[in-house]
């Protein structure tokens, strides 16, 4: 089942296609994007040219219809769309929390750290005190940086430039992307160029960073084996001994938990 952000995603990719085929002055967009002279979806995906029937699909929001056409981006692409040569990333403004960094474990923060020379020491401490305060019961699964016990709260500055890696140019596990995004667009109304606003790569952490939620999670981007169909633990420190930093058992839990997941 989709969620609100993916249908608005593909509602405005198909949107800004048809402006850009009939060569359509988008009033009161920004004015970077106010004419469209170019449109792309990435290498290897081809816009297809604009059908007359496509407007009616467009106008009934027929999402699945639509998304045949105006698919989501492939899941190694961190934009969406490219406009005019500007790679976007788009972000629905109105739904629930999107994943900013999705289940990643230690090691794939390590590739990242390497990429950009950073220091994953910082960010080790700051897992252990997460864990210290979610052993106590002082905090949840997920905490917010909007909260004051929030262990990532007062590092922005060490953490922006890796979650600009992770927002705007690869992932931890896949390393650079395809079709890495160049400024974000965000919107709330798909067919309402006043709601869209574009963020540079320096504004999107500022953006949202009271809003960034952390948590530790079990199974997804952690070592499983499948036996008779069933998922089961296939870690351990020995043999995974960069996620060992971070991972944690809680309560009898027969899943670890260690990687981590952001929201925003």
């Amino acid at each position: 089942m989709p969620n609100k952000g993916e249908i608005n995603e593909v509602l405005l990719k198909a949107f800004l296609v048809r402006c850009f085929f009939f060569g359509k002055t988008i009033n009161d967009a920004p004015k970077e994007i106010e004419f469209v002279q170019s449109v792309g979806f990435g290498p290897g995906i081809e816009v297809p040219d604009w059908n007359n029937k496509y407007n009616e699909i467009l106008d009934s929001q027929n999402y699945d219809e639509l998304k045949k056409i105006f698919g989501k981006a492939k899941t190694s692409f961190k934009a969406d769309i490219s406009l005019n040569g500007v790679n976007y990333s788009l972000k629905y403004g109105n739904a629930a929390k999107a994943a900013m960094i999705n289940h990643t474990s230690r090691d794939g923060f390590l590739n990242v750290c390497e990429k950009i020379d950073a220091d994953i020491g910082p960010l080790d401490e700051m897992i252990k005190e997460y864990w210290r305060l979610r052993n106590s019961g002082e905090i949840t699964e997920d905490i917010t940086n909007n909260k004051p016990l929030s262990p990532f709260k007062n590092h922005k500055e060490y953490l922006k430039p890796i979650l600009e890696y992770f927002f705007f140019k690869g992932t931890g596990k896949m390393g650079n992307s395809a079709f890495p995004a160049d400024k974000i667009l965000v919107f709330t109304n798909p067919f309402d160029p006043k709601t869209y606003k574009i963020l540079e790569l320096d504004e999107a952490v500022d953006s949202v960073w009271d809003n960034l939620t952390f948590s530790l999670r079990s199974k997804k981007g952690m070592p499983v084996k499948k036996v008779e169909g069933q998922e089961q633990d296939a870690y351990s420190p020995e043999t995974h001994p960069l996620l060992a930093p971070w991972v944690e058992y809680r309560n009898e839990d027969a899943f670890p938990k260690g990687a981590l997941h952001v929201r925003a």
